[in-house]
């Protein structure tokens, strides 16, 4: 599990749609919802980050380490 600040949430959900597994976003009640390839959540996604000023935390989980990897490689080379 880790977590992030989402700032550029279109090349970030460009890496969450390459990503083989599931993609899990962890809500702050436990609740999880799997964001890969799901353009309806990604959609409002894009409203929370655009309403919080281009800027989204966001915890995730991930089911295999190769789409762990990714992430984190992407998120470290954006910010």
């Amino acid at each position: 599990m880790i977590k992030l600040n989402i700032l550029n949430m279109k090349n970030f959900l460009k890496v969450v749609n390459q990503c083989v597994g599931r993609i899990m976003v962890v809500s702050p009640d436990g609740k999880r919802t799997d964001i890969n390839g799901r353009t309806g959540i990604q959609h409002r996604l894009q409203a929370e980050y655009l309403e919080n000023g281009k800027c989204l935390p966001l915890t995730l989980e991930f089911d295999y380490p190769t789409d762990y990897f990714a992430v984190v490689s992407y998120y470290a080379g954006d910010c």
